[in-house]
């Protein structure tokens, strides 16, 4: 088992609709006041991008996702849970990616692969991609963009890197904030 060294500790990555400093804060704003009347309990950080922010949950993450979700927002473009954070090191990247998928996935299953490099001047999205469709492919897993059991979301966002391996179907309910 190698280990890797984490820079931040959270549960949620949300993107919000613009780089607006003035939308983040509303979008904040809305976020703190949707956990707290449901009485979870949060610590939002700021992130090396002025568009997303990191929240730290002692809760469920999904559950938190899905509250935020039901609420009505005009700030909030994305919402995901996530499973692990690391530092942004290509290979400790494509690691942890492998040591998930052995641990939640079975043999044989479909995955499809979100990458985002929000900030990072050395990572690329096709890159990271890429590494990851192979060396899940060495593992017995298929790439499927269209129908996948499971979804891989990679968010490299400056020395920080989240990872989320959900099911398709719960990927798709928590991802997308409707307007």
């Amino acid at each position: 088992m190698f280990s890797i060294n984490t820079t931040e500790k959270f549960e949620l990555i949300v993107i919000f609709d613009n780089n607006d400093s003035k939308e983040e804060l509303l979008g904040i704003t809305e976020i703190e006041q949707t956990l707290e009347n449901v009485n979870l309990k949060l610590y939002i950080k700021e992130s090396e991008c002025p568009n997303v922010v990191f929240v730290e949950c002692e809760t469920n993450c999904i559950e938190a996702a899905k509250q935020i979700k039901k609420t009505p927002s005009k700030m909030i473009s994305r919402i995901v849970p996530i499973n692990s954070v690391l530092k942004s090191n290509f290979e400790d990247i494509i690691s942890k990616i492998r040591e998930l998928c052995l641990q939640i996935l079975e043999s044989g299953d479909t995955f499809n692969i979100i990458c985002e490099v929000m900030k990072n001047t050395e990572l690329t999205e096709q890159q990271i991609s890429n590494v990851v469709k192979s060396e899940l492919r060495d593992i017995n897993l298929k790439f499927d963009d269209e129908n996948p059991k499971w979804v891989i979301y990679i968010g490299v966002i400056g020395e920080n890197t989240g990872i989320s391996i959900l099911k398709s179907n719960v990927f798709n309910l928590l991802l997308y904030q409707e307007k």
